[in-house]
């Protein structure tokens, strides 16, 4: 049975005892009162004191089923009249709390009292509002959000749609000089087409990994053997760039519970990155260690610092360090983000540090994923 219903009841009984024990006594009290003044015959204090008292309690032998149906109907109504003040008072009092809110005060809280028994109805209208305006919170937060990423669309997809319908206005019109001219407004409305297309994919790819409800297909691997695959995707463009990827890896295997398709995009957004940015340099570094938080990689290259101003917001869709290069490089500003989705997924966090001694991301994959995976084994 609720304790709470058991302690109302205990409390009950003890005001009705209470009650019917204090009236008790002031009915002997007044019946005593009377027969003191009765007994005036008698000279002797003392004697008339016993006198009154004995008639006090032969009254209450004589009359006792009376008196005890009169005592418990004034205890009922005492208890009564006591627990509905108390009661009352109470729920007057949240009802005033209550109007507050409704008019628009909703910082307004319900007094809570610890040692009430509607104390923790009060505790849960109380969460019951706070979570409502945490509700309406995100409810704003995400309808600005999807606002601005609308504008944000619509704003990055709108340049290169220009330049392909201004070329390929051109060419409609035969407003080229020879074939070479021809091709050269090709070429470039189809390196603006795979701009566009690049932005979709990755918009796609953001909204998905946004979803913190995203089922993830992990597998047991080896995190040496996913570094080891990506310097190989990426030796030709890091030769042409002129940059040699430094590996620094553990003897003993690093084996992770990860989803190793999306973990590979978190690290080809990050290196990608290097090395658009750490040209400066010859070298862009990528080390793997086992600590007892968990796996931990870092890529750091060797270019230009970025702005302690511009670090906070790295890791934001749509926001580019270098806009020009950016835009020239064909970023859609949502790697970054896309990435931070990824590792957040995997229970892990990603941050960043600039100085004049390199650009580090740092990415940490906590064991507790391991945990969960050897659980699932025993089960």
């Amino acid at each position: 049975m609720d304790k709470r219903y058991m302690s109302f009841v205990f409390k009950l009984a003890m005001f009705l005892l209470i009650s019917v024990f204090l009236t008790s006594l002031a009915i002997a009290g007044l019946y005593f009162s009377y027969r003191m003044t009765s007994s005036l015959g008698y000279v002797n204090l003392f004697d008339r004191i016993a006198v009154a008292s004995g008639e006090t309690i032969s009254f209450y032998v004589d009359q006792f089923f009376d008196l005890v149906f009169i005592l418990f109907l004034l205890g009922i109504l005492i208890s009564f009249l006591m627990i509905s003040h108390r009661y009352i008072r109470y729920f007057v009092k949240i009802e005033k709390d209550l109007d507050q809110m409704v008019s628009g005060q909703l910082t307004q809280r319900v007094e809570v009292k610890d040692n009430h028994e509607f104390g923790q109805l009060a505790r849960q209208v109380n969460q019951l509002v706070e979570k409502l305006e945490k509700t309406v919170y995100e409810e704003r937060v995400a309808e600005q959000s999807k606002t601005e990423l609308i504008t944000n669309v619509s704003h990055d997809l709108r340049t290169p749609l220009t330049s392909i319908m201004g070329y390929l206005n051109l060419i409609e019109r035969d407003q080229y000089k020879d074939e070479v001219t021809l091709r050269y407004y090709t070429e470039i409305a189809y390196e603006k087409t795979k701009q566009m297309n690049t932005m979709v994919n990755d918009l796609f790819e953001y909204i998905r990994t946004k979803n913190p409800k995203l089922i993830l297909n992990k597998a047991h691997i080896d995190l040496k053997e996913v570094i080891n695959q990506l310097a190989s995707h990426f030796y030709l463009q890091m030769k042409d760039a002129k940059l040699n990827l430094r590996l620094h890896l553990p003897d003993e295997e690093v084996k992770q519970l990860v989803d190793g398709e999306k973990l590979s995009r978190v690290f080809e957004n990050i290196i990608s990155n290097a090395i658009k940015y750490g040209s400066d340099a010859p070298f862009i570094d990528l080390t793997l260690s086992r600590e007892p938080k968990g796996s931990i990689i870092e890529v750091r290259n060797y270019g230009e610092p970025i702005s302690q101003s511009e670090l906070p917001f790295i890791f934001e869709r749509f926001y580019r360090v270098d806009q020009s290069r950016s835009k020239d490089t064909g970023g859609s500003g949502l790697g970054l983000a896309i990435a931070k989705n990824i590792i957040e997924l995997h229970g892990g966090s990603i941050r960043v540090t600039s100085d004049q001694a390199g650009t580090a991301f740092t990415v940490t994959l906590p064991n507790i994923v391991e945990k969960t995976y050897e659980k699932a084994l025993k089960d």
